[in-house]
């Protein structure tokens, strides 16, 4: 399991960075390329992440796994004659969508399949080893992946990067005897019925959390720090991009070495929390890491240099282990455990969807303002929010506040 899902991450970004490649080939100087890649592969995470867990809890993961990988493949390995024979981008952009919609389904097996590998005890461990591998093969991913596409071209880096998914579906064939994957139990299943039942549900989350938004200012306080990661995310997928691989003249090699200094600050800031996390307010870690990432972008066009990028790229890396640990750590503490699953999935539909709406927005943007002003524009609204954080958090009881 670890090893295939190792190879499928490394997939993925090789994945990315030939899709990042091709966008500075046929779109230069376009900002709002960069935004259309992140709303196509952020809308079928939106749209298919309610429906996927009830599909594949009737399906052998598996198998399910494997066809994923597969179809993956296969729409990878076509896609470049298309591109010749279209003369057009329209083949990426429909890769990006086919792509993505199975990597739902793929990744929720993933998630799914270890407790049927392991046992219960044994599960801390599993996920450990899992978690780094996959790590591992990111960073190789985005910096190795780079370099390679920047050597041998576009068009074979994706032949190379259809390879690595169909070894990733085989893989995934080896983990165990088919029967483990089955479900449970073999019922009538409707696929309309089911998926009519689980619009319900998420629908229901939707309601449970603004029932508690009324009521915990704590649950709000996070809410609000919860569209901090996607937004700077986003600039980080379009506008910081655009810069190191078309105004600085690095290319793909550049933005892999961004992805890895940015996976190298996640990994140290993880690390940090681990040691010093527990010594610290979990609330006044967000608001000093919100701090930190306004500072940096409001400077940024003073001192932008492909070294001061990378250096806010490993800032941020850290600063988005610190807020992301922090939020889940005080959601824990402070939820109910009757409704904290719906919370934290209510929590990632927010996170894509405000990632989504930071793209398009900086995209639309990008035709009127300069490049550097989105930035300074980009500290403008982290301060904001901010001010509203700082403001929830001063609102909450002090009693309740010290043990945070």
């Amino acid at each position: 399991m670890g090893l295939s899902n190792a190879v499928s991450q490394l997939g993925d970004r090789l994945t990315y960075m030939v899709i990042i490649t091709l966008i500075g080939i046929v779109s230069p100087g376009n900002i709002f390329a960069f935004s259309q890649f992140a709303i196509t592969f952020t809308l079928p995470i939106i749209i298919l992440s309610p429906f996927a867990g009830v599909l594949l809890d009737h399906s052998n993961k598996q198998i399910i796994m494997f066809r994923c990988h597969l179809l993956q493949s296969i729409l990878i390995f076509l896609t470049p004659t298309f591109i010749v024979l279209t003369k057009s981008t329209a083949p990426i952009w429909v890769l990006v969508v086919l792509f993505y919609s199975l990597e739902v389904f793929n990744n929720t097996a993933k998630n799914s399949v270890i407790p049927d590998l392991v046992e219960y005890g044994n599960l801390v461990p599993a996920n450990s080893i899992i978690i780094t591998l996959a790590r591992i093969a990111t960073f190789i991913g985005m910096v190795g992946g780079g370099v390679l596409i920047a050597r041998v071209g576009w068009r074979f880096g994706f032949y190379i990067d259809a390879t690595t998914h169909l070894i990733a579906g085989s893989l995934a064939l080896g983990m165990g005897a088919r029967i483990l994957f089955d479900p449970v139990k073999k019922l009538e299943f409707s696929i309309t019925k089911q998926l009519g039942k689980s619009l319900n549900l998420f629908l229901n989350d939707l309601k449970e959390l603004g029932i508690l938004l009324s009521k915990d200012r704590m649950v709000i306080f996070v809410m609000i720090s919860v569209f901090v990661l996607p937004f700077v995310a986003a600039i980080a997928h379009t506008v910081l991009i655009y810069l190191i691989q078309q105004e600085f003249g690095l290319g793909t090699a550049g933005v892999g070495w961004l992805g890895g200094v940015i996976g190298g600050g996640m990994l140290v800031g993880g690390v940090l929390m681990g040691f010093f996390g527990k010594k610290i307010s979990r609330a006044k870690i967000i608001i000093g890491s919100i701090i930190i990432l306004a500072a940096l972008f409001l400077i940024g066009p003073v001192f932008v240099t492909p070294i001061f990028l990378y250096t806010i790229a490993f800032v941020s890396g850290i600063m988005f282990s610190f807020i992301g640990i922090a939020q889940d750590t005080i959601l824990q503490e402070d939820v109910m455990r009757e409704i904290r699953g719906r919370i934290f999935a209510t929590k990632e539909f927010f996170i894509n969807v405000a990632f989504l709406t930071s793209a398009i927005v900086v995209g639309i943007i990008s035709g009127v303002l300069a490049t550097y002003t989105i930035i300074r524009f980009i500290g403008i609204i982290l301060l904001v929010i901010l001010v509203f954080a700082i403001f929830i958090y001063r609102s909450i009881p002090y009693e309740i506040r010290s043990k945070l």
